[in-house]
């Protein structure tokens, strides 16, 4: 870095401000505000004062020896496979870290698995709120950027934000933030915001095409176990969120002492922005960003999941989670996840490598692990030890599955649709299964990342000939998949997808009842749903609590939007809302079906059909 450089990186904010760029953009907010010029450069000034992060060594080695303190609990599982070859890249080209978000741990974890493997320490985007001082003045001199959580009227603030970006990236300085916007409720990874991105392409875009590439780098981060999923279940099924404050974070700290396993960090393939960028450009002449973004956004998010390791902690919820209500035994266990681990390698899904549960003692260690965690209870007062979730505890067991559930995602769908296809009245079931696949699908869309379409497709036959190879050879009948379901070692789709869908039915059942003349308040509908969630859980109408979720109804009310079911409107409307709710309601019956068939018949009758709607 040549001595301009160095001293435009001690002073960032004099380095902007002294730039042609600019005046530019200072220029043109005052054309289009109308505001004094001298009062928008000041207002300017003051966000790139609040936003401008630099490194000190010293400061730096402070935080990191922090850092070492607060993750304590853990010890980091990186794979190291995959970091020189980044290490190289990163002295020619700006490196930009995209993790998924678990823990408030994460930027800390993520910088002791770096600066191990000679990392310059990342520039680290987080919430404002987070900024409590000493803390945040600390930070900053360690690379922290604490940005607002909204500029909603404010022209000024993301115009700024843009330069930096600009400024850091003609550094080359290396980039982090969790672009889901917040921890992950659920334990799958959430839909990305894409407002910081969208600062990341137009800096780029505006640095020129002289400019150096910009790499994307996917992070997937799983923990053994976690402190934080208490509070985030409770939150999840309608509790308040404690704020972020000083004395939070002494009580956060401290409950660090405790020994939780490992933490697994994995980097997925880099994304180069250029090539994006170029390829964008070929396709439609021109490389809107509006496209670019969101494209940029679910790449790395199918990248990160890709990379996410499979843990014994996901193995043993994913088994002992809805068996309506059943304790197993050691060897039921065992006889459960052996289908599953058969599947797993099958496909040859990543697996941290502790996984060993295909013998007692390693199931015997991850159920001790969860037993004295609370999540899972033992009971040995009888012939033979017996587990089963804790209760109250769904929820907590539910985000330890939904690390991986993205992967069994399709074999779910296909699961579903054959019921839907067996029950109806095509005499093609093979093609009555892609149509009811496709369906289910969009059902899904704004909880998991899917593939195209076509992909989508290729993937449904990959699982139908992996469950029963006769699935996808030319035409079934409806007593082919009868028969075909019926012998399948392993079901997973009530696991899997019920709770998602079952959510999505109480939503669906409330919005149908409403006027729809009325305008549609999202929070007052998820209070509402939320409360007959509950009542239906406690009157064994759901299947699972974990259906009791602001996140999962968040999710519905996002569905039933992009299908224009808010309103207001009349009734067609109304008509409409209610097809959407016996669509749903017809999924969660075939879903009851499977659950049905994958437990023998054992435990409650099934009460899909009885919803009380």
């Amino acid at each position: 870095m040549t001595n301009q450089g160095r001293a435009d990186a001690r002073n960032p904010v004099r380095a902007i401000m002294s730039s042609a760029e600019f005046e530019r953009t200072v220029e043109e907010l005052v054309e289009s505000t109308g505001r004094a010029p001298a009062d928008l450069a000041a207002d300017a000034r003051s966000c790139l004062e609040e936003m401008t992060a630099q490194v000190s060594p010293q400061a730096s080695r402070v935080w990191d020896r922090l850092g070492q303190w607060l993750t304590r609990s853990y010890t980091v599982d990186a794979d190291s496979s995959a970091l020189p070859a980044l290490r190289e890249l990163g002295r020619r080209h700006s490196l930009v870290f995209l993790p998924n978000h678990r823990s408030y741990l994460d930027p800390l974890v993520l910088r002791n698995a770096l600066v191990r493997h000679g990392f310059p320490p990342n520039h680290i985007l987080g919430g404002i709120n987070l900024a409590m001082w000493p803390m945040s003045e600390l930070g900053r001199r360690s690379g922290l950027i604490f940005i607002r959580r909204t500029t909603r009227d404010d022209p000024v603030y993301p115009a700024m934000m843009r330069l930096y970006f600009g400024h850091l990236l003609r550094q080359h300085a290396n980039l982090e933030w969790y672009f889901e916007g917040g921890r992950t409720r659920t334990g799958k990874l959430r839909p990305p915001k894409m407002g910081v991105l969208r600062y990341l392409v137009d800096a780029f875009v505006a640095n020129g095409s002289s400019a150096d590439d910009v790499l994307i780098v996917p992070v997937a981060m799983v923990y053994d176990q976690q402190h934080e999923v208490e509070a985030l279940s409770f939150e999840e099924s309608g509790g308040a969120k404690a704020p972020e404050s000083l004395s939070w974070l002494v009580r956060f700290a401290s409950a660090q002492s405790r020994r939780r396993g490992r933490v697994h960090v994995r980097f997925g393939s880099p994304l180069s922005l250029r090539e994006t960028l170029d390829e964008a450009s070929q396709r439609a002449g021109s490389a809107d960003p509006t496209e670019i973004v969101p494209r940029v956004a679910f790449e790395v998010a199918h990248r990160i999941n890709a990379a996410t390791p499979i843990t014994p902690a996901a193995l043993v919820t994913f088994g002992l989670l809805d068996n309506d209500g059943r304790a197993m035994t050691l060897a039921e266990t065992l006889g459960l996840l052996e289908p599953l681990l058969e599947y797993v390698r099958a496909r040859r899904l990543p697996l941290t490598s502790d996984v060993d549960l295909g013998r007692p003692e390693g199931l015997r260690r991850a159920l001790r692990t969860l037993v004295s965690e609370g999540v899972v209870e033992e009971y040995d007062g009888g012939l033979e030890p017996v587990y089963a979730i804790a209760r109250d505890r769904q929820h907590e067991a539910g985000f330890y599955r939904n690390t991986v559930t993205h992967y069994f995602i399709t074999r779910a769908i296909v699961e579903v649709s054959a019921v839907q296809s067996r029950d109806g009245v095509e005499s093609d079931a093979t093609s009555a299964l892609w149509e009811h696949a496709l369906a289910i699908r969009d059902l899904l869309k704004y909880e998991f990342f899917f593939a195209t379409k076509h992909e989508f497709d290729a993937d449904v036959r990959f699982e139908a000939s992996l469950a029963d190879p006769g699935w996808s050879e030319g035409r079934l009948a409806p007593e082919d998949l009868d028969r075909g379901l019926r012998k399948m070692p392993l079901l997973l789709a009530h696991r899997v997808i019920g709770p998602f869908l079952e959510a999505y039915l109480v939503v669906a059942d409330r919005l149908a009842l409403r006027e729809p003349a009325a305008p549609v308040d999202r929070d007052s509908l998820i209070a509402e749903s939320l409360g007959v969630a509950r009542q239906r859980w406690l009157q064994l109408q759901l299947h699972s609590p974990e259906s009791i979720s602001k996140d999962l109804m968040n999710g519905a009310i996002r569905l039933a939007d992009n299908r224009g079911l808010l309103g207001p409107g009349g009734e067609e409307l109304r008509r409409a809302r209610r097809q959407f709710a016996d669509e749903l309601a017809d999924v969660v019956r075939a879903v009851g079906v499977v659950r049905t068939i994958s437990l023998g018949g054992l435990g409650r009758p099934d009460l899909t059909d009885e919803q009380g709607r």
